[in-house]
């Protein structure tokens, strides 16, 4: 429980500067509903006693960590639902049970389902064995680059 968390806690810390620019809404993903929250209401984001607590100009809203699917940043009306995704690129290929990642950067891995199940600081690129994932589809992201890959 301590790594989801602390992954969590990571990809919030590292996404929130990069991608907080071209979006206007946090969306916290919960319990088979959603709660988009104005980012320019958002103050504060912490992590308190496995709850994530979004501190906003209106006050405090406390998610318990263990009822998240995810937390992303989107724009108001923005479809939330993935469209066809390639299934290699330049820099992200997948054989035989191994991601081969070119350049630097952050490489996410998510399920089906959405939810990070994998992320890595590369740096010069990496062989990534994925033998640890059970069978499946997921998307893979680095930089600007997402592809979709099946296990």
């Amino acid at each position: 429980m301590k790594t989801k968390n602390i992954l969590a806690a990571l990809l919030l810390m590292v996404s929130t500067n990069m991608m907080a620019e071209n979006y206007n809404y946090l969306t916290i993903s919960y319990s088979n509903t959603f709660d988009d929250i104005p980012l320019p209401t958002v103050q504060r984001i912490s992590f308190e006693e496995g709850n994530v607590v979004v501190t906003t100009t209106e006050g405090k809203e406390t998610y318990p960590i263990s009822l998240l699917s995810k937390i992303t940043f989107t724009q108001k009306g923005e479809s939330t639902d993935i469209e066809a995704l390639p299934e290699g690129a330049e820099n992200l290929t997948y054989k035989d049970g191994t991601l081969s990642v070119k350049g630097d950067g952050f490489l996410c891995i998510y399920n089906a389902a959405g939810a990070l199940v994998s992320i890595a600081n590369v740096k010069e690129g990496a062989n990534v064995s994925l033998a640890n994932l059970p069978a499946g589809v997921y998307i893979v992201r680095m930089g600007d680059t997402i592809i979709k890959l099946r296990k």
